[in-house]
């Protein structure tokens, strides 16, 4: 017994008419004889009378054209159900990042997918640099904000850039060097310089910012923050001018400033970070979105 066996005769049992039953199933009329004629076989028992004049049901037609319209009806349910579940299948999406200050760079794509697919549900890893780089390595990450720097020794991944930070010095309003338009090396010998620990955004390997910070900190008790936001608090409270990228400066307290800092230094390119295989379509939009909507009217 199959599914077009019953519809067959729940069509000619509702119209009493094989040809017209034939043409709402788009069938020809021999085609729906046969199936009738094998459903009636494997239940051994005629379901329907028909001659040349007209067709009517049997009792045990009668009987079971009931239970056949059931089970067409229990079919078409659950068909509607497997549908369903395949358009709102559940995709966990895991997004990495150092800082909770990156955070606003995924309100737009993570907005759009959550439109587009219900099923769509991110998790968000706030944590240092070598955690998240042994979560991309282990392929439990789909996604990663970083700098271009932070990735460069991960074996199958590819950046996608959103944007090229300069470097700014964080310092309090009062400050003597806050009425320069911008700061230099020489400007901050003799300042304690705040910088993010290694682990959250590491330092290329040979670069003058690089050496000029392991110089400086041989002469001045230089803090190493362990967040963006720490960084922010002890410049704040006069523990030295804190050195970030331009990210991590965009939202100061009213008594902070922010100034160029060696403005002939290189921009941080800053962006995002996903394997160049295995992308699934979830990956791909993300990508897509994160890119188009954080430079567009609907980003931060």
């Amino acid at each position: 017994m199959n599914t077009q066996q019953l519809l067959c005769f729940v069509c000619v049992a509702d119209r009493l008419n094989f040809t017209k039953a034939a043409e709402d199933l788009f069938l020809s009329p021999p085609t729906v004889t046969h199936h009738i004629q094998t459903l009636e076989a494997e239940l051994g028992t005629p379901l329907l009378i028909r001659n040349s004049k007209m067709v009517r049901l049997t009792d045990a037609g009668r009987g079971f054209y009931n239970d056949a319209k059931e089970i067409l009806a229990k079919i078409e349910i659950a068909q509607k159900k497997l549908h369903d579940a395949s358009h709102t299948q559940v995709r966990l999406f895991h997004i990495g990042c150092t800082s909770s200050t990156e955070l606003r760079y995924l309100k737009a794509p993570l907005r759009h997918l959550r439109e587009k697919y219900p099923g769509f549900s991110p998790i968000l890893h706030v944590q240092d640099y070598f955690s998240l780089k042994k979560m991309f390595e282990a392929e439990q990450l789909d996604v990663m904000l970083c700098t271009r720097n932070m990735i460069y020794k991960l074996s199958n991944c590819q950046f996608h850039p959103m944007a090229e930070a300069r470097l700014f010095a964080v310092l309090p309003k009062d400050s003597p060097l806050a009425a320069r338009p911008s700061l230099t090396f020489a400007d901050l010998q003799d300042q304690r310089i705040l910088t993010l620990h290694p682990r959250m955004v590491p330092f290329e390997q040979s670069s003058r910012l690089r050496d000029w910070i392991i110089a400086h900190g041989q002469n001045q008790m230089d803090i190493h923050c362990e967040s963006d936001r720490a960084g922010i608090l002890l410049a704040e409270c006069g523990y030295g001018v804190a050195i970030f990228p331009e990210f991590y400066t965009e939202d100061l307290p009213d008594t902070l400033v922010r100034r160029p800092f060696a403005p002939d230094c290189p921009p941080v390119p800053f962006g995002l970070a996903c394997r160049k295989q295995g992308k699934d379509d979830y990956t791909k939009e993300f990508i897509v979105h994160f890119a188009d909507l954080n430079n567009g009217t609907d980003g931060p």
